[in-house]
């Protein structure tokens, strides 16, 4: 039988291990489904990271790219060709970005809407089978809706990541089936009997004395912390997070615990959504950091670790699926919705 091929559009390029390691367990369950010889197209904006590699997959540079630039004229018209002969050969386009559909989040990123309508134009117009694989939807604006219905207009399947992403589309009319996130198949395991987190705590609330009662003698502490949700919006400020993150620091190392930052993105354009350049500040004396995307899934997978501080969902997931004890910091609705449905 001649191996199915299928283009995947994922958000591949922006160093963030939870886009990673998506798309290498997302890709694991296709071949599940569709066997094991099947071909795969990757779309990604970065060919020179890549971080999952496999006999069966090849990777493709994205249209557009850059499109302001004019020096990208050139690459942009191959890139254009590329991919309507990439989609041509395709049996099934799979769209699984988590990033998808939202209207916006305490970063640079800007609202793909548009992009996503004039990408799935073009899978119809050569009549391919359309699979949403376990996507995040956050849409808050009505206005939006409208936009919605054009992407959802016509497709193979439908899969959801949480309750939140289903309600939304029923606004349109749309039913789709909640599946748990793909990374909590990373060690094979889809179900847990134990439930790791030891505390939950809102971002806007967490501080030092979340930590009074544990012990924390002689183990090691990974802090895995974003920029930009640890003050309310409404008192954001550097200056206030780093003291926060300073003073956590602080009070580990005086319970005599080993602290080691682990951060998840290495995003190399959007410096909000980069925790490295984040929690790099706060490295000194006892205090190490992660520098890269492997050494960060080491740690789970090798069970490095004693206890997580994890506000990174995929900090969370990762210390579920290898058994490791975590406090969570929850702060958006997308963590939240995630975690509820693997439980």
């Amino acid at each position: 039988m001649t191996a199915k091929k299928i283009s995947i559009f994922a958000a591949i390029w922006s160093q963030n291990l939870w886009d990673e390691l998506i798309l290498k367990n997302e890709i694991n369950l296709l071949k599940h489904e569709f066997g094991e010889k099947t071909k795969f197209f990757v779309f990604t904006y970065d060919k020179t990271d890549i971080f999952f590699t496999d006999k069966n997959v090849k990777y493709k540079e994205y249209f557009p790219i850059w499109i302001k630039d004019k020096k990208n004229i050139f690459r942009n018209i191959f890139n254009f060709f590329s991919l309507l002969n990439t989609v041509r050969k395709s049996d099934y386009i799979v769209v699984w970005w988590g990033w998808i559909i939202f209207d916006k989040e305490n970063q640079s990123t800007r609202n793909p809407l548009d992009l996503w309508i004039f990408r799935t134009k073009i899978f119809r117009f050569f009549r391919k089978k359309i699979y949403f694989f376990r996507l995040w939807i956050d849409i808050r604006e009505e206005k939006n809706l409208k936009k919605l219905k054009k992407i959802f207009k016509k497709y193979y399947k439908l899969a959801v990541r949480d309750k939140n992403s289903q309600n939304i589309l029923e606004k349109i009319w749309v039913k789709a089936k909640v599946s748990i996130d793909p990374v909590f198949y990373d060690d094979g395991v889809r179900y847990f009997k134990k439930d790791f987190c030891v505390k939950k705590v809102k971002s806007f609330d967490f501080s030092y004395k979340d930590l009074e009662e544990f012990d924390f003698y002689q183990k090691i502490v990974w802090v895995s912390l974003r920029s930009g949700y640890l003050e309310p919006k409404s008192n954001i400020s550097e200056r206030l997070e780093e003291w926060k993150v300073r003073e956590i620091i602080t009070f580990l190392q005086k319970k005599w615990a080993k602290v080691v930052l682990l951060p998840h993105s290495f995003h190399k354009t959007d410096i909000k959504a980069n925790d490295f350049e984040f929690l790099k500040k706060f490295v000194k004396d006892w205090v190490e950091i992660k520098q890269n995307l492997q050494e960060v899934y080491d740690i789970y997978k090798n069970k490095k670790i004693d206890f997580c501080i994890a506000m990174r969902l995929h900090s969370m997931i990762l210390s579920q699926v290898y058994e490791i004890e975590y406090l969570w910091v929850s702060y958006s609705l997308k963590t939240e919705e995630a975690l509820k449905v693997a439980f």
